[in-house]
């Protein structure tokens, strides 16, 4: 397929890169520390470039770019194929070359999440394979582009992927036939992986099929991967790479700065290609958050809105202004937002029409509260408002899984719309502001933004002096304040700190990153499974329990009816985070005994019956006798074609024993929904005609979730735990923790 095989990487020589880092045997946890600070897969990154460059010295320009996307494709935000594991072994049984694969069947390869499975389609793939097989002779590029081609007929891949086979697009069957017709064993087990956009079963996995062994022996840092950020300055150490990448976010760019002259090159913001988004780091307290920003003179405490964040870039022709929105997952969503392009031209009103990159955050508002509204909402107004397939796939699916976060298409409120929330300004005119300081960058944004209620508006701030006396019970107050008024928290910004700036990062500040600090609530575990992204996470395999489900009793006032009721749980959720590897290892090895499979379960085996939330993925097992669990989140929210609220990020922070406390002391689906309607800052339905009822008898209506009291009382709650707080954290002081960072 390749025009000059000499000036081409062949496919099978990346997947010798592959196959060696595949090989690096993880350290035992037990290791002491100087054992584990090495980094194989670096130096195995280091010692292939140089090969490779040995070998194939007049490569084309793009082939970094190819190698980046093949392989870290996760990172891959241009490409979609709508090809999950299912679907995908159905293709790949019906076009693998009979000479190098054993025959097989779409049963066999769907097996692969199965207990005797692997937990990895393309491990599937390579056991089928005919011992040693040939290479192909597909080269990088080939592959690369074969991939363009299977993208082009996905509506969520990018446009430039989709209009560049618009007038010759194959079928997707056709295009999977010439990829795996020729590949070998391992190539294909490879190619599977990058499609399922997902290298971690094969690079990076632990020895061995046991539970214990993968949770115990082994843990976070047993084996050190490899990042995109390191690839380009192993690529390029002069860094050109990873500069330009910076401003574009966008491979085919960064490898153009790499081949380019030092003089030569742009490495400016460019209207229409992503910047990158900084990541924040994690306050785990107002102490530890003025600790990051110890450099900073003035330090602005801004309100976190709870939305979907928005790229903006606008740039002006003679036809009029061209809009490009990029989310945070790099995708372009100008289409998905349509609902925003006028609000951002009518904000845009006051200034000059000069080419200009914004960020700013797309949240849902509501015009009867006069405030800003839900994060779930967002998914039904998209739905209802976008021009794309993500609001077909909304309408019918209810949930997306975009920013992270979910959607509810089943409830939108007729006076709720979505808004803009402007908080940077990163380009106007020709000049890039990144490297101009956060104060000044806000002063140009408040002179090009037109605030109009209930459409743009300017994120809240109040600022903080640093150094002095005064700083730390200041800022005490104003996230008090932000929890007081429900709000999701705060992002601190050092006034003299630059864009993405390393020395002065963003720091955020949320109650969930204090540990006891978020919402906490007891409620039943009822059943478990082994789910794919964490199972790769924690690298364990399909035998372990690695995802709780968590219902909540429904019919809470059968015993006091007096009748004999078996409890009845709404399942809807499930919680796969919070637990230690140890922790965990433990609830398999206690669980395990006691539960049923799900293919094989009949009501009379348990001692309660269920409803499973549509949509929601069957369980591999349920526990005979439900189980108490204490979990912690970020609040509360609602998933699709789900009526009850629930944890938002949830993490269990302990399961009890039936003998230390019983199921029965969880919550009733009445006190949740009671507890998450005051922590969104919401009284209960129909309060009004409660109080109307109580005032016509005479009777003291009670207080609203919002009432002056209310708020001061829990103002002061708030300002006296996060004092304790950092009078905990001063005492502890000797022992540095690592900083964690938050896209």
């Amino acid at each position: 397929m390749s025009g000059n095989s000499k000036a081409e990487v062949p496919f099978h020589f990346l997947v010798s890169l592959f196959e060696a880092i595949a090989r690096i045997k993880p350290k035992d946890a037990s290791a002491p520390q100087s054992a584990r600070g090495a980094h194989p897969a670096l130096a195995i990154l280091r010692d292939w470039i140089t090969e490779l460059r040995k070998r194939y010295a007049t490569q084309s320009p793009q082939v970094a770019a190819r190698i980046q996307r093949l392989l870290f494709p996760e990172d891959d935000a241009h490409r979609r194929y709508d090809l999950q594991e299912p679907r995908l072994a159905q293709y790949i049984s019906a076009c693998l070359n009979p000479a190098n694969f054993a025959p097989t069947t779409k049963a066999r390869l769907t097996g692969w999440s199965n207990w005797e499975g692997t937990g990895c389609l393309g491990l599937e793939v390579a056991r089928l394979a005919k011992g040693s097989t040939p290479h192909s002779t597909l080269t990088v590029s080939d592959v690369d582009v074969l991939l363009d081609e299977l993208a082009s007929s996905s509506h969520f891949s990018g446009q430039d992927i989709v209009d560049r086979s618009a007038t010759s697009r194959r079928t997707k069957g056709a295009v999977l036939n010439s990829l795996y017709g020729s590949l070998s064993g391992p190539e294909a087990c490879y190619v599977t992986q990058i499609i399922l956009k997902d290298l971690r079963p094969l690079l990076y996995c632990t020895p061995g099929s046991h539970s214990t062994r993968a949770l115990v022996d082994f843990n976070a840092r047993s084996i050190r991967t490899l990042t995109r950020a390191q690839f380009m300055w192993t690529w390029d150490p002069s860094g050109r790479m990873s500069r330009v990448f910076e401003m574009r976010s966008d491979e085919n760019h960064a490898a153009l700065g790499h081949e380019a002259s030092l003089y030569t090159l742009d490495t400016h913001p460019q209207v229409g290609s992503m910047i990158n988004i900084p990541k924040s780091a994690k306050g785990r307290g107002v102490a530890h958050a003025l600790s990051i920003l110890d450099d900073a003179n003035i330090i602005w405490a801004e309100t976190k809105y709870d939305g979907e964040r928005a790229q903006i870039h606008v740039r002006y022709t003679d036809d009029g202004p061209c809009i490009k929105i990029f989310s945070k997952s790099k995708r372009d969503s100008t289409e998905d937002r349509a609902a925003v392009h006028p609000i951002i031209l009518e904000a845009l009103s006051i200034g000059n029409r000069e080419n200009i990159i914004l960020d700013a955050e797309m949240v849902a508002y509501s015009e009867d509260r006069d405030a800003v509204d839900e994060f779930w909402r967002i998914g039904g107004l998209i739905a209802n408002t976008a021009h794309t397939a993500r609001a077909r796939f909304l309408r019918n699916n209810g949930n997306d899984g975009n920013e992270g976060g979910v959607a509810n298409t089943q409830t939108t409120e007729p006076n709720c719309h979505l808004v803009l929330v402007f908080f940077d300004v990163l380009f106007i005119g020709h000049a890039s502001l990144l490297h101009v300081p956060y104060s000044a960058r806000r002063s140009m944004l408040e002179s090009v933004i037109k605030v109009v209620p209930g459409r743009s508006m300017l994120a809240k701030r109040r600022s903080v002096e640093a150094g002095r006396d005064d700083s730390l019970p200041m800022l005490r107050s104003i996230w008090a304040e932000s929890i007081a008024d429900h709000e999701e928290g705060l992002v601190l910004k050092a006034s003299n700190g630059r864009y993405n700036d390393r020395r002065l990062p963003w720091v955020k500040l949320k109650k969930d990153y204090v540990p006891g600090y978020g919402d906490t609530i007891d409620l039943v575990l009822v059943a478990a499974a082994w789910e794919k992204d964490r199972g790769r996470e924690l690298r364990v395999p399909p035998t372990t329990f690695t995802t709780f489900y968590i219902g909540v009793l429904a019919n809470s006032s059968a015993p006091e009816s007096g009748v004999e009721t078996r409890p009845h749980f709404e399942v809807y959720f499930t919680a796969s985070y919070g637990l230690s590897r140890e922790q965990l290892e433990e609830l398999n090895f206690w669980i395990r005994s006691d539960t049923v499979d799900h293919e094989e379960v009949k009501d009379a085996e348990l001692e309660y019956s269920y409803s499973l939330l549509p949509g929601l993925p069957a369980p591999s097992a349920f526990v005979r006798q439900p189980l108490l669990a204490e979990l912690c989140g970020a609040g509360f929210t609602k998933s699709s074609q789900s009526k009850y609220y629930e944890l938002r990020f949830p993490r269990i922070t302990k399961v009890f024993r039936p003998a230390e406390r019983h199921w029965r002391e969880g919550l009733s689906l009445r006190d949740l929904d009671s507890i998450a309607l005051d922590s969104v800052g919401k009284d209960r339905v129909h309060k009004d005609i409660d109080d109307w009822g109580k005032g016509v008898w005479g009777k003291v209506a009670s207080p609203g979730v919002k009432c002056t009291p209310k708020r001061e009382r829990t103002r002061d709650e708030w300002e006296h735990k996060l004092e304790q707080l950092d009078m905990r954290s001063k005492r502890r002081r000797g022992a540095s923790e690592p900083l964690e960072f938050s896209p």
